[in-house]
């Protein structure tokens, strides 16, 4: 699963010795991890037809939504949908209403857990007000996905 790295801390750039420990950071990447588990049936794909979805219909001021928050709830389908003929193409649609209604749950409740370390909310610093804004606008995408078959293909 991850890798754990090692970042040299901007305070110290400037002091001399080389030797001090105070200042030394760590960065956990999940990178691979992530990579791993959306290997398979048209997990990609979803994944490229959800951050389309959210550069033409959720790119709000402040970034509520961002392409991380969609691949975090994305690894959350892909718990809950394990089986790979889960995500065959014919069960796309399926799986964009399904993330797309975690994000109205995640919206609504202002807080989006991280997939590996769930005690850190995606959502924090981020106002209230973009948050309602793009629970309205994920709530609109939903109606239209459910009232409309051809909604995937014009969306």
């Amino acid at each position: 699963g991850f890798d754990l790295l090692s970042k040299e801390s901007i305070a110290l750039q400037n002091k001399q010795s080389s030797t001090s420990m105070e200042g030394d950071a760590w960065i956990i990447s999940l990178h691979e991890a992530e990579n791993i588990l959306m290997v398979g049936g048209a997990r990609k794909k979803v994944l490229s037809m959800l951050k389309t979805i959210r550069d033409r219909h959720l790119d709000l001021q402040g970034n509520p939504v961002s392409v991380y928050i969609l691949q975090t709830l994305m690894l959350y389908e892909c718990e809950k949908h394990p089986r790979e003929e889960e995500w065959e193409e014919c069960h796309i649609g399926d799986r964009i209403s399904g993330i797309i209604m975690q994000l109205i749950s995640c919206l609504q409740c202002r807080r989006c857990p991280h997939y590996f370390l769930p005690n850190v909310d995606l959502f924090r610093g981020k106002s209230p007000s973009s948050l309602d804004n793009a629970a309205k606008l994920a709530w609109r995408l939903m109606r239209e996905l459910l009232t409309n078959t051809k909604a995937l293909e014009n969306l």
